[in-house]
């Protein structure tokens, strides 16, 4: 992938993977019966084959994803709801020596 991007002059990050992975996958038994004088050969055909998987550039939505909102059958908790009126009850601990 890197090499067949910078024989093109463009970022390896533009290449697809799984396009690439597939071709070198097709391509291991034509690698494996070939004649070493035409490993080369095969070698710029698969360079070759790489370069052509780019990945297609981003196409603009017209609804953009957003997050869904919860839906609860009850309202939600306002400010006047709180009830900082009240008082805390107050937490004691005691300290209880031990007999030595």
């Amino acid at each position: 992938m890197f090499k067949s991007a910078t024989e093109s002059g463009i970022s390896p990050l533009c290449l697809s993977f799984t396009g690439s992975l597939r071709v070198i996958r097709r391509a291991i038994p034509q690698f494996q019966q070939a004649p070493l004088l035409e490993v080369k050969i095969f070698f710029s055909w698969l360079i070759e084959e790489i370069r052509e998987q780019k990945i297609p550039h981003p196409q603009h939505r017209a609804n953009p994803r957003v997050l869904k909102k919860s839906r609860s059958k009850f309202k939600s908790k306002k400010r006047e709801h709180r009830n900082n009126e009240t008082s805390r009850q107050q937490l004691s601990f005691l300290i209880f020596t031990t007999a030595s």
